[in-house]
């Protein structure tokens, strides 16, 4: 630091004084105050101090003067010092309830509470299954990014494989040798009907499917045409909703096959639960959160993909697999289970009963078939339970009908979430695999011959084997073809034909999936 060093005698001085001065009027009050306070009871009634010490009569005389000059009792003093830190109480809750309730100040902390909630589970998960070597372990990577910066990434590019998204998600890891492939990739966004949020899905779903990457995110109340999720509690005709002029975007996005890579939830899940006034609060003042808002607006919710992505990550570190994420079984953490958010009592427009749930609003079965229908997952209460689940995982994409009922059942297959996520880590493996055999393998036949053998150490065509064994060997049927491409010696183009075990639909069509170009490790890549 520059300037003339400072002599010992006069920071001694210093100390001195310092030391010498009294406590300010306020100093005494809060230093009494945090000695004294005895938190009040859950009645509400004035806060009780404990026996006074010769301290209280000295800054008492400074606030209110002499007492017997006041005419005043020290025990009303006492009362009136119990109002005014009351009052004050009352000041400082205001402000608090404030900047709770600041709708980005809601985002911040709903965003940082959800991603502690997903790696907190990580965490405990993983400590049960150390020394499995069936799962392996998970890594979560957080990319701070707006969901303006995205779509302006996306809208500079002239494609989606030339943004920076493209790049971090597939170049950088799957599309490059010794990388680590992502196995889902939680966009904590929530869109609209907006022509600009149609078209920024869209270019996810393209990342998500040349990397073989489910995107997850979420839906506002906007993208039903209603204007807050409380109306899901009404009757709706989603069928002639989804109908009109302004959904048409919507619909046209539903037919790009690469949608089946992407999964929106709704409605939205609770983060927190609200700060109460119970007497343990070790903040020194009176303080319960105001939740009068309308439509429960004040509750700190969070979106639902949050739950869906705990879901994904306790059947992988669980199995080491994904077809277990939908439905429920009571007493059971598996499934499409929601368990690790809070549950409140929530009073219902029906009945004046209370129902003890994490969701924000309850859906009907027939709303929750109508919203699958549409191309959403929802979150449904479970009902005598306070946990959630989701029922179903649809992607985005609609499946095609044709006159070929397998084809149409192998459309059914290839638009939900599960098996899109099965496949797609199969697809990883075998990427990495061919890459790597590229080089040593003469012809097209080879490098096939090759992933089909190492693929069958997956299958087991034994449809009653035991979970167990199910989940060690998760295919029930694969085929592998590989053809060169023509003018392009050495890049190759790879079909995989996988059929799953874990059917929970009655399905027995199979899930076929075209990988990107493949070439030899130092080579050029061949994008499609």
């Amino acid at each position: 630091m520059g300037g003339e060093p400072m002599s010992s005698t006069t920071s001694l001085n210093q100390t001195v004084d310092a030391a010498s001065k009294e406590p300010t009027l306020l100093e005494s009050i809060l230093s009494t105050v945090d000695e004294k306070f005895v938190a009040p009871h859950r009645s509400g009634k004035h806060p009780q101090y404990q026996s006074l010490e010769e301290d209280w009569e000295s800054w008492i005389q400074k606030w209110v003067g002499s007492l017997k000059k006041s005419g005043q009792s020290i025990d009303q003093v006492r009362y009136r010092l119990s109002d005014a830190i009351g009052e004050l109480d009352s000041i400082i809750a205001a402000q608090v309830n404030s900047v709770l309730h600041h709708p980005q100040f809601q985002d911040l902390e709903s965003n940082w509470r959800g991603l502690k909630i997903l790696c907190d589970r990580a965490d405990e998960l993983q400590r049960d299954v150390v020394g499995d070597e069936s799962t392996g372990g998970v890594d979560i990577r957080m990319l701070s990014v707006t969901k303006r910066e995205v779509r302006k990434d996306f809208d500079n590019a002239v494609e989606f494989d030339q943004s920076q998204m493209f790049k971090k998600i597939y170049e950088e890891e799957f599309g490059m040798s010794g990388g680590t492939p992502y196995g889902l990739l939680l966009a904590n966004f929530e869109f609209t009907n907006h022509p600009n949020d149609i078209d920024m899905l869209n270019e996810l779903s393209g990342v998500g499917a040349a990397a073989f990457c489910p995107v997850i995110t979420s839906a506002t109340p906007e993208m039903l045409g209603i204007s807050d999720f409380s109306k899901l509690d009404q009757p709706l005709q989603i069928d002639k909703i989804f109908q009109q002029t302004k959904f048409r975007k919507w619909q046209t996005l539903r037919k790009n096959p690469d949608t089946q890579f992407l999964g929106v939830t709704l409605p939205r899940i609770l983060m927190r639960l609200p700060h109460d006034d119970d007497g343990a609060s070790p903040q020194g003042f009176r303080f319960r959160e105001d939740l009068t808002a309308p439509n429960r607006e004040n509750y700190l919710w969070g979106p639902a993909s949050w739950g869906f992505a705990c879901v994904v990550l306790r059947a992988y570190l669980q199995s080491g697999w994904f077809a277990d994420i939908r439905g429920m079984q009571r007493g059971v953490d598996g499934g499409g289970v929601v368990t690790e958010f809070p549950t409140h009592s929530f009073s219902t427009d029906q009945s004046s009963a209370a129902q003890k749930t994490s969701v924000e609003v309850a859906l009907s079965d027939r709303l929750e078939q109508d919203l699958t229908h549409h191309g959403f997952i929802p979150l449904s209460a479970c009902h005598g339970t306070p946990f959630s689940a989701f029922y179903a995982n649809q992607s985005v994409h609609e499946p095609q009908t044709y006159n070929d009922d397998v084809a149409t059942m192998n459309a059914r297959v290839s638009a939900m979430l599960q098996y899109v996520l099965c496949c797609s880590r199969i697809s990883h493996f075998l990427r990495i695999e061919a890459r790597n055999k590229i080089g040593s393998l003469q012809s097209a036949q080879a490098v096939e011959d090759h992933l089909g053998r190492w693929i069958t150490d997956y299958v087991t065509p034994d449809e009653k084997a035991s979970p167990e064994m199910k989940a060690k060997y998760p295919l029930l049927k694969a085929e592998i073809q590989v053809d060169e491409v023509p003018g392009k010696p050495g890049t190759y183009k790879v079909l995989i034909h996988l059929l799953p075990h874990y059917q929970l639909d009655a399905l027995t069509s199979t899930m076929t999936l075209t990988a990107r170009e493949i070439s030899a490790p130092g080579s050029q890549a061949i994008k499609d």
